[in-house]
């Protein structure tokens, strides 16, 4: 009786750890900051150590069990099999992730000169896979002048009202390398020296970063900023 409630213990505390294991990975698919996926990581070999106790534990229990092993026993031999299998399986997928990530970021990056990489690489960074691919693909269709010129003027003015909100909001409410990234921008897009084409094109990246601030802060030009996100994203998928 009390090998089967430990084996019933065991294979929930399996379980608890397979759900975990399942919310860290979706965690992962979207995270880009450093801490966090440090974090992560570390909490995904403590689960590699809850892994090897676990089975431990189940040898201990084989050892009192004569005879036919039960269906219990089967189940939670199964358990550990699944639980080995995701582990190697969201670590695995966590190091592909990021090495796209790199390379996504390395060829953005690859698309500006100089002076604009410095502009913009905090941003870029912290972007994560499915924002760098939309952003790379509006640059795209930005550089291959797909984009009518009149869209392009509109969005540019709501980017630049979005900037201008940034850099007049209140200290706290933007963290502040985003507040920097804000001014080196707004130097740029207000540059008579450059086409409405340029400008747009390095303003890109820092859309999608300022419309999750707008969310909690709540800019003037949030609604127009978002309109025009969805217009642009509406031009990669061939809608407009």
């Amino acid at each position: 009786m009390l090998t089967e409630r430990r084996l019933q213990d065991l294979a929930d505390n399996i379980r608890q750890d397979l759900n975990l294991l399942k919310a860290y990975e979706d965690e992962l698919r979207y995270e880009t900051d450093p801490r966090r996926l440090a974090g992560y990581r570390r909490e995904i070999e403590r689960q590699r150590e809850s892994l090897s106790s676990y089975q431990q534990e189940y040898d201990e229990l084989q050892k009192q069990v004569t005879g036919v092993p039960s269906a219990e026993m089967e189940d939670t031999a199964n358990l550990l099999r699944q639980m080995d299998a995701k582990l190697d399986d969201v670590l695995k997928n966590q190091k592909v992730m990021q090495d796209d990530l790199k390379d996504l970021r390395k060829t953005l990056l690859a698309r500006f000169d100089a002076s604009e990489q410095v502009i913009i690489s905090a941003i870029v960074q912290r972007l994560d896979l499915n924002q760098l691919e939309i952003v790379q693909s509006i640059v795209n269709e930005i550089e291959i002048h797909s984009v009518p010129e009149n869209e392009l003027q509109e969005t540019l003015n709501t980017i630049q009202q979005a900037l201008l909100e940034i850099r007049q909001t209140e200290i706290g409410l933007y963290d502040s390398q985003l507040m920097t990234v804000a001014k080196s921008l707004s130097n740029v897009v207000e540059d008579p020296k450059l086409d409405v084409n340029h400008k747009l094109k390095v303003s890109i990246p820092i859309i999608p970063l300022i419309l999750t601030y707008e969310t909690e802060v709540g800019l003037k030009s949030g609604l127009n900023l978002k309109a025009a996100w969805q217009r642009l994203k509406a031009w990669v998928r061939g809608e407009q």
